[in-house]
């Protein structure tokens, strides 16, 4: 005879490993009410609490009524302060409860509108705080605020606190202010704002000051668009240079600021002379800038780090540049860091290169080590478009083919396509990873169009450029930049004129597992396009589409033909006139398609009728056409403000 064991026979011990797997919201809905053991198991278990966008008030309702009881076994919190209905969830939870026993706190984009006083009062007692993080990419948070949380984290008194991550804009006066950093934090991420008039090396030595014993610094330093007219190298001496015995690891990040030469690198590596790890992250966007070309150059990069940094055992770099013409030599430039080929384990660059803007001469080159991006960095790397019929690569491995490996990382490309290139020398995809392709064009650059817009008759475009050849082409170039294959999401930028259709089909017809279309209203209605036989397969498969263009309106005799050619959808946000025309087509999407989840619909012309859109009849309009069963009316929500609504199923 078989014998079962059932689950709440399971030991403690295994229990406790099965909700190390959960966060709170998880647990609390799917075990607190099974029986008296499992409940009073989860008096003595250790909280994460995770909030992300998709969730909604309700959720966040349901959970705290739990915490009420529970609130002191929280050791964890991940909070995205905007939520899909709501925003000020930090504060909701901190007001409503106590967390003493936090140990790691990360905080997610804080609404403008949120009350940090009692949170802030918080993070002062927690005396087992080990790590806190803010990411705030930006600028929304009071100076209050933002001074409050430098000031608290910098100088925090928790003898456990080791690590500080403070991802939105600083003021640099304001971290000078807390003069120093406390000596229990080993390992410091910040991002400073520095007005024009302050020198970039002159902030990084000031904030180095301050950590007497920080042994992992990260820095991004941004440009303030306010200046700052206060007398700040009065504050300290430029020539007192910190000595930091104890920092191994450096990372830099400067963006968009005038850097100097490599005399201000210098100054800064000599602060750290048992520096082992430096990571440096430079972009410059700014073509009419001064920028030290001896930063191409490894021979000077050779001379700094080994007379100012001789155990370094580790130097990767990111850098990417817009400058005017002449164009830079790659060659001579690769040809310059082979040294450290040999110098470091497994370390190779590479140097892309092409044309940023052809009227006034201006080139984007970026320069990146191969194991730069294997470590989260501060800073995304999101290269500007790609013109591909100008770009040029060089790197120091021997091996053809291996672009990709150096931008594993990456995953959204814009790629500009403009005139077939004939001189092709790379046989497979340079970027093998993206999953986000956009893909735009210049109508002054495109031979094709022959100055179409100067062409009247719209038939006689399309006759002329309705041309297989060419579209094939177009893809063959583009599929030796981007592997299509790993395209999950497209977008066509609102600049691809409907006269290239075929380019458009071309492509879809490219990028086999693409579920996410971003396209201009006009090219989804067009009948070349919707009506292609050869697409419907591929439209059958999409799963996300936006469809918002300035001036173009989604019309509402179209809908019946878009659920039919679009039947799997889950997620839609369209444009159309007014709120009546929204209200039709909202009552189509919900009874035809069955997998819809979520509908975002602008709309320019308010009416004078009542939204009926409400939680019952969008149950009542779903169950009439599909039968489900499982629908939650707690979790579906509506928002209206008057130009755009919003429906989550």
């Amino acid at each position: 005879m078989e014998s079962h064991t059932r689950f709440e026979d399971l030991s403690n011990e295994i229990f406790f490993e099965i909700f190390d797997y959960f966060d709170a919201l998880d647990i609390f809905t799917s075990f607190s009410l099974l029986n008296r053991r499992i409940s009073s198991i989860l008096q003595s278990i250790s909280l994460r609490i995770v909030i992300l966008k998709k969730h909604c008030r309700h959720q966040i309702d349901l959970l705290s009524s739990y915490l009420t009881f529970h609130d002191q076994q929280v050791t964890s919190i991940k909070i995205y302060d905007t939520i899909r209905d709501g925003s000020s969830i930090i504060s909701v939870l901190f007001n409503r409860h106590n967390f003493i026993n936090l140990k790691s706190c990360i905080f997610y984009a804080i609404n403008s509108s949120t009350r940090l006083d009692n949170v802030i009062k918080q993070i002062k007692n927690l005396h087992q705080l080990i790590s806190f993080t803010l990411y705030q990419h930006n600028n929304n948070l009071s100076n209050d605020d933002t001074n409050e949380f430098t000031h608290t984290l910098l100088m925090h008194k928790s003898s456990f606190i080791r690590s500080v991550i403070l991802q939105y804009p600083c003021n640099f006066l304001n971290i000078l202010k807390s003069m120093s950093v406390s000596s229990h934090l080993i390992s410091l991420k910040l991002s400073i704002l520095i007005s024009p008039a302050t020198a970039c090396n002159y902030t990084i030595l000031s904030v180095l000051h301050l950590c007497h014993n920080i042994r992992y610094l990260c820095l991004l330093l941004k440009q303030s668009k306010q200046n700052n007219t206060s007398n700040e190298a009065s504050l300290t001496n430029d020539n007192d240079f910190p000595v930091l015995p104890q920092m191994i690891s450096c990372e830099l990040a400067i963006l968009d600021m005038d850097i100097g030469d490599s005399r201000s690198i210098i100054s800064i590596l000599r602060c750290m002379p048992n520096l082992k790890h430096f990571y440096f992250h430079l972009r410059i966007q700014y073509p009419h800038w001064i920028f030290p070309d001896e930063l191409f150059n490894g021979y000077v990069w050779k001379q700094m780090l080994e007379l100012y940094v001789p155990y370094l055992s580790k130097f990767e770099f990111h850098m990417e540049v817009i400058r005017a013409l002449p164009k830079l030599d790659l060659d001579f430039i690769v040809n310059s860091f082979n040294y450290f080929v040999g110098k470091y384990s497994n370390w190779h660059m590479i140097i892309d290169q092409w044309m940023y803007d052809y009227e006034h001469q201006i080139e984007f080159v970026m320069l990146s080590t191969l194991n730069y991006h294997k470590r989260r960095s501060m800073v995304a790397v999101y290269p500007v478009g790609i013109d591909y019929t100008s770009f040029d690569t060089r790197s120091t491995t021997t091996t053809p083919d291996n672009h990709y490996l150096f931008y594993t990382h990456l995953k959204d490309l814009t790629i500009f396509v403009q005139n077939k290139r004939e001189n092709i020398t790379w046989s497979s995809s340079l970027f093998q990873h993206i999953t986000y392709l956009v893909v735009t064009t210049s109508v002054r650059n495109l031979s094709w169009w022959n100055s179409l817009f100067n062409i009247v008759n719209f038939h006689q475009i399309l006759n002329v450029h309705d041309d297989d050849k060419d579209a094939q082409q177009m893809v063959t170039c583009l599929s030796r930049m981007v592997s299509l294959y790993n395209v999950t999401k497209l977008e066509f930028r609102s600049m691809f004129h409907i006269s290239i259709w075929k380019h458009i089909q071309y492509i879809l017809q490219a990028c086999p597992n693409v579920i996410n279309i971003i396209v201009n209203t006009s090219l989804l209605l067009l009948p070349s396009i919707i009506d292609n036989a050869s697409l419907i397969p591929i439209f059958k498969k999409i799963k996300i589409i936006t469809s918002v263009t300035e001036n173009v309106y989604f019309p509402s005799n179209f809908s019946l033909k878009f659920v039919q050619h679009f039947p799997s959808l889950t997620n839609i946000e369209i444009q159309v006139f007014s709120f009546d025309h929204a209200a039709s087509i909202i009552d189509i999407f919900l009874t035809q398609l069955e997998h819809l989840s979520y509908i975002k619909i602008h709309y320019d012309t308010d009416t004078l009728l009542d939204d009926h859109f409400s939680c019952h009849y969008i149950i009542g309009k779903r169950r009439q056409s599909f039968s489900l069963n499982y629908l939650d009316e707690q979790m579906i929500n509506i928002k209206n403000n008057g130009r755009i609504i919003e429906i989550w199923l």
